[in-house]
């Protein structure tokens, strides 16, 4: 087995059979794991590496292998992770290092026994106990009965049970000076075998009276270390040194002495034999110590094998046997490929011609007998000789070479004799002969390559060639071609079938008669496709193929392929290399010499042997080696298994344990994946990658060789668990989070119709509501002019007064209109701050006193607290408040009271606005709250109204998380109760909201109100020249008449022609509207805040857009100040007044700031004030150069002369020489305050030229000279 498998485990120890079949062979390199063709060996995990020998013990009840050494090391073989575990070491246990194991047992429950050097141990449940007295060597153990054992120490065997430790002796009579090294008791008859150091053996048996002891002769006094029973009469004894004796039981005979022969390549592989077990199966293994694992077969059938000896003369001349005869002596002639042997089987003996020739061939391919008792044998290459049967003696040679040779063909594959005695000569590169004995003629048949000849019947020869068969006729010479495609290697006729063998097609049958043909493969159970020779005996067809013999049934087409076992498989037989002898039997010629045997003692062998799970790989990692699968019983017992939808990809290594690989083939279908069964084959690995989810039944097969016959099956369920978006619940999930999105997706679908319908809306009633105020602008505005006239009669007066205050209802009418808008759309927003509600109610009241006496209605407010704070949107609350205190006076009766009352508490707080007028019908308060909606007494009191007012006031409500109820009684009154949730905001956000809300107010230029104060004298309002920016003609007509008195006017229709005007002529100041074709007022206002030429030029924007968010996004944009149409002119006029007066407050502050050297910002605009800074940096920069003037001012900021001049003008309200001049002046005012200069120092340092230029101008700046500072 070492050789067979290349196996360095040279000390094998012991060797047994498991249960399940396999062989364990022990050593100290490893135990070994054999199946038939398969095998494993196992490291052990050893504490110390001072082991000398490893040996094995097995509970054959519960199926449990152990191993130990020499020196106390167990190991227990783990069979659920198919390795060995330590279990115990007895030396570090004890304490003892010197600690030698002799002997150990196992029994039933799994007890261990121990012979040691240092007495007999009980091993049970981790813990370890000396039996009896038992404190000396033990030299053996073995098994009386279940529960009793044999124990040999010093002189005495003992007999100990088990159960309750007692001990009996049971013989005292062996000497002192020998040493038992082996117990062996045979059951059947009962006897117990001793086997010695130096003594031989002797074997002991008892009458129940006494003990006897039988010592067995012959035997030599080396150590018998291994006893086997081979069967009922005979014993196998393993002698170290001395090969294997055979011992006949019933009389004490040796039979038979087997050992190790350098000649024989089949004899003991060592003679130092240390264990033998005989199996089942009549298999004899043997553990030698140099030699390793050997097994010998002793139930082949009868097969004898014709082989070369080494150095034997008297044996076949050569192993390769390309042709075999016999002759009319019964001596069998062997062609091989160094020469001719003649066996003579009467005698056994054998003599060799022509071998080890030089001068001539020495390979002959055919042999033949013809009827003179002479021997034929065709060459490669050199013709044929003509042989003397009875010695071998040279009768003719027959050339191409050879002049006068009658036979012209030197490569001989085939020689047939024919019924009519004469002789066929077949080969290539030359003729087909017939040679006729009778007559002393050849005839030649030219153009014929033949590989076999065969006879179909008298004057029919068949001829096998490498392109098929042909038929020739003898008489004719007429060849007629029966098959084609195939390379011919023997031939055999049975009536009227021709069977042939071929080079890689099979067995090939053809019918003369029906000339039908068919085909036998590897597929129908051949061995292999390259069959090379046939014969018939017993009804069956014999085929020797490339990978061994086979037996074909004509009947039926079943096939019997013979095991690994037996000699006849595995084997390489040649072409046409068989011949039936007289007695019947069969010899073939191989690659390994010859095999004789009779077909009547060939008989089926029934296939035996199990499928064993050797290993199953996921995702290529042993299932073993992955902790989440736990397993908690041996793989081969695996029925089912779960796997998650990563591990898709399984590997099943197989084991064939009873037959070997070459004799079984497996086939398997994973069903519900695979269609059909996989073709039966000799791969024991199988593997199936990406296996979808799902329930699999993986079932394997195993077959015989010739897969006619089932051996074992086996299945595992494989369950894939799908990953778990293949689960029905994430599906359904997924249905839903589908239908979902698409409800999402729709609705957002409809939500953008709507908000485009939306801002459709909010467009049209934006360009509606700035045609209206513009139009209310140009109404509004010359009314106000026409009542500064002081000559108007009191009917003029009077119609002027009307027209205002129906504009006036007209503006809040449109202003009502789009609040409406804004909230119906969603674009209103809540701008929460923390705000007394007493004292805004208080404030709405005190708005409405004048209205309500003018009605002689009194206005009664009363609360149940003094102050009340709550996060409100105030804006929103006073429309909320002003339209209930409007209605409840314009529908209250004269001489009525309106009753405003608060409740306030720590959740929320609510207003109630009582009225005594004319009341809402039960029908029309539930349309109340309709949009345009009317009551019928309301419309028949003739007080004007929308319809729309609470229904706006509903959803300021509704924003804060309120809500309003109303009561009311026809022709007695109505009460409105709003009731609102209390709420905080954080600090911060309350600080952010009224920074957001004060930026609506505070322009961004604006200072403190102690500079503004006192403004400086200004320069003439005439000199401004002020850009008017309105697409409406009519009012950009007359916003320029009505400038025209105080500026100097310009006007552009939108603001693509107004940042070309500004580009080109720098106004100073815009007031631009913001609804405007091309380009519109933000537009506008950014490009000039964030260029740098033009963002120095204040802005006011005008629009009929009262939304807080655009005048913060318009004041976010830089703008100075916001207007809302329609607007008093005055108004406008006093803003870009108040504009002027703040940009000198700043010019001040911008220029106290450059004086006092600080680092804040100078300006707020960051571009201008980046700019200040840079004019103060360079000046500084040049303040001691006298050249510098405004050109090279105008060079070191990159601006033109005339830009700079409009810039420095603009920011300081100076000239750039005066800026220059006063930065100077300023720092020479430090220098001489500082003492440690003159005044012609100073004059030189601050860049004048003379010292009387510095002194005229220092004192004309400061109102002193230099020399009062000093």
């Amino acid at each position: 087995m070492n050789k067979k498998f290349g196996i360095s485990l040279r000390e094998t120890n012991e060797v047994m059979k498991d249960n399940y079949g396999f062989i364990w062979v022990s050593s100290k390199m490893g135990i070994l794991r054999l199946a038939e063709d398969d095998y494993h060996i196992y490291k052990l995990p050893y504490e110390t590496a001072d082991v000398i020998s490893v040996k094995l013990a097995f509970n054959k009840k519960k199926s449990v292998l152990f191993a130990y050494t020499n020196n106390g090391q167990i190991f227990k073989y783990n069979s659920v992770y198919d390795r060995f575990d330590l279990l115990v070491n007895l030396s570090k246990m004890m304490s003892n290092q010197y600690l030698s194991v002799n002997n150990m047992l196992v029994s039933d429950n799994n007890v261990i026994w121990l012979g040691t050097s240092a007495g007999l141990y009980r091993y049970a449940d981790g813990k370890l106990a000396q039996v009896g007295k038992y404190d000396t060597n033990i030299n053996g153990l073995e098994w009386y009965t279940r529960d009793k054992l044999f124990v040999a120490h010093l002189n005495k065997i003992t007999l100990l049970d088990t159960h309750d430790g007692d001990t009996e002796l049971f013989y005292k009579g062996i000497p002192e000076d020998i040493n038992v090294s082996k117990l062996y008791y045979d059951k059947k008859s009962q006897r117990l075998w001793v086997g010695t150091l130096s003594s031989g053996m002797f074997y002991l048996t008892s009458d129940n009276t006494k003990v006897s002891s039988h010592k067995i002769n012959g035997l030599p006094k080396q150590p018998i270390l291994a006893v086997e029973a081979n069967s009922d009469s005979t014993l196998l004894l393993g002698i170290d040194g001395q090969g294997i004796w055979e011992l006949n039981k019933n009389n004490d005979q040796i039979l038979n002495v087997y050992k190790q022969d350098a000649d024989n390549p089949t004899s003991l592989n060592g003679n130092g034999v240390y264990d033998i077990f005989c199996d089942d199966s009549r298999r004899v293994w043997v553990c030698t110590y140099s030699g390793g694992l050997s097994y010998f077969e002793q139930a082949t059938p009868q097969v004898e094998r014709v082989e070369h000896m080494i150095n034997n003369h008297n044996s076949l001349v050569d192993n390769d046997v390309n042709s075999v005869c016999e002759d009319g002596d019964r001596n069998i002639w062997f062609a091989t490929n160094n020469g001719i042997s003649r066996w003579d089987t009467k005698n056994n003996k054998w003599s060799s011609y022509y071998k080890n020739e030089k001068k001539q061939a020495q390979v002959f391919l055919s042999l033949s007998e013809d009827n003179r008792g002479r021997i034929w044998a065709g060459t490669y290459s050199s013709g044929v000789y003509v042989l003397d049967s009875r010695n071998g003696r040279e009768l003719a040679h027959y050339s191409k070479g050879i002049r006068g040779s009658k036979i012209s063909v030197n490569y001989v594959f085939s020689i047939l004799k024919d019924s009519q005695g004469d002789i066929w000569i077949g080969g290539v590169q030359g003729d087909l002969i017939c040679y006729s004995d009778k007559e002393d003629k050849v005839r030649s048949y030219p153009n014929f390559p033949v590989d076999v000849i065969k006879e179909l019947s008298p004057g029919k020869i068949l001829l096998g060639c490498t392109y098929g068969l042909l038929m020739l006729d003898k008489r004719t010479g007429e060849a007629t071609r029966l098959l084609d495609g195939f390379l011919v290697y023997d031939i055999l006729v049975r009536g009227d079938v021709i069977w042939l063998c071929t080079s890689g097609d099979g067995l090939v049958w053809y019918n003369v008669k029906t000339h039908k043909s068919g085909t036998f493969t590897t597929k129908s159970g051949l061995p292999s496709n390259f069959v090379n020779s046939i014969s018939y005996a017993k009804g069956f067809l014999w085929l020797g193929t490339e990978n061994g013999l086979c037996r074909f049934d004509p009947n039926d087409n079943s096939v019997l392929v013979y095991p690994s076992r037996v000699a006849l498989s595995h084997v390489s037989f040649n072409r046409d290399a068989n011949y039936q002898l007289r007695d019947g039997r069969l010899i073939w010629g191989t690659n390994r010499g010859a095999v004789i045997f009779n077909p009547k003692s060939i008989h089926r062998v029934n296939p035996k042997g199990k499928i064993y799970f050797q290993d199953l790989l996921i995702s290529g990692r042993s299932i073993r080696d992955i902790p989440k699968f736990k397993l908690k019983s041996p793989l081969d017992s695996l029925k089912s298994i779960s796997l998650k939808y990563t591990q898709n990809t399984l590997t099943l290594s197989l084991v064939s344990v009873g037959t070997s690989v070459a004799d079984s083939k497996f086939s398997w279908k994973l069903e519900g994946l695979d269609n059909q069964w996989s073709t039966p084959s000799g791969n024991h690995t199988l593997t199936y990658a990406n296996i979808p989810s799902g329930d699999y039944a993986l079932k394997i097969k195993m077959y015989d060789g010739s897969i006619s016959h089932l051996i074992d099956e086996r299945t595992i369920v494989l369950h894939m668990i799908p990953p778990f978006w293949q689960l029905g619940w994430f599906k359904f999930l997924i249905f839903l989070f589908v239908m979902g999105i698409t409800i999402i997706v729709f609705a957002y679908y409809i939500d953008r119709l709507k908000k485009q319908h939306s801002e459709e809306k909010i467009r049209f009633f934006t360009n509606t509501v700035h045609d209206i105020r513009t139009s209310l602008t140009l109404i509004g505005a010359p009314i106000e002019e026409l009542n500064k006239e002081s000559n108007l009669s009191k009917l003029g007066r009077y119609y002027l007064n009307l027209a205002t205050e129906q504009a006036r209802r007209l503006s809040s009418v449109v202003t009502q209109l789009m609040d409406f808008e804004k909230v119906d759309v969603g674009k209103e927003q809540l701008n929460l701050t923390m705000t007394d509600v007493v004292k805004v109610i208080q404030n709405r009241i005190q708005m409405f006193e004048s209205l309500a006496k003018s009605k002689d209605i009194r206005l009664v407010f009363d609360s149940n607290q003094s102050s009340y704070e709550a996060a409100l949107d105030e804006v929103l609350i006073e429309k909320v408040l002003d339209n209930l205190l409007s209605n409840a006076i314009k529908y209250s009766h004269p001489n009525s009271e309106v009753h405003i009352s608060l409740e306030c508490n720590d959740s929320k707080w609510s207003v109630e606005v009582t009225d005594h007028g004319i009341g809402i019908s039960k029908k029309a308060q539930r349309q109340l709250f309709k949009e345009f909606y009317r009551a019928e007494n309301a419309i028949n009191s003739k007080i004007v109204g929308s319809g729309i007012g609470l229904i706006l006031t509903r959803n300021y409500i509704h924003m804060h998380g309120g809500d309003i109820f109303c009561t009311s009684q026809e022709n007695t009154g109505t009460t409105f109760q709003v009731v609102i949730p209390k709420k905080k905001i954080l600090p911060d956000e309350e600080s952010l909201r009224k920074g957001e809300r004060s930026e609506t107010t505070v322009s961004p230029l604006s200072v403190d109100n102690e500079e503004l104060q006192e403004p400086p004298v200004q320069a003439p309002l005439t000199r401004m020249r002020i850009l008017v920016v309105e697409d409406n003609d009519d009012l950009r007509g007359f916003l320029r008449n009505a400038f025209r008195e105080q500026f100097e006017v310009h006007d552009a229709g939108d603001g693509d022609e107004a940042w070309r005007f500004i580009q080109k002529s720098m106004p100073d100041l815009v007031v631009s509207d913001i609804m405007m074709p091309n380009m519109d007022g933000f537009e506008l206002c950014q490009k000039m805040k964030s260029t740098y030429e033009t963002s120095h030029i204040p802005v006011i924007l005008l629009t009929s857009m009262s939304a807080k968010a655009q005048k913060l996004h318009g004041l976010g944009l830089g703008a100075d100040d916001y207007l809302t149409k329609p607007f008093d002119v005055s108004v406008l006029i006093q803003k870009i007044k108040s504009i002027v007066q703040n940009r000198n407050a700043v010019r001040e502050k911008a220029l106290k700031l450059i004086r006092s050297d600080e680092q804040e910002s100078i300006l707020a605009n960051e571009m201008n004030d980046k700019f200040v800074k840079q004019m103060l940096e360079v000046v500084r920069a040049n303040i001691s150069n006298t050249e510098f003037n405004k050109d090279e001012f105008a060079s070191a900021m990159n601006v033109s002369s005339s830009l700079l001049y409009k810039k420095v003008k603009s920011l300081t309200d100076q000239s750039p020489t005066d800026f220059v001049k006063s930065v100077r002046l300023d720092h020479a005012l430090e220098l001489l305050q500082g003492g440690r200069h003159t005044v012609t120092e100073i004059s030189e340092l601050c860049g004048f030229s003379s010292v009387g230029y510095f002194s005229t101008v220092f004192k004309k700046h400061f109102g002193k000279s230099p020399t009062d500072i000093l």
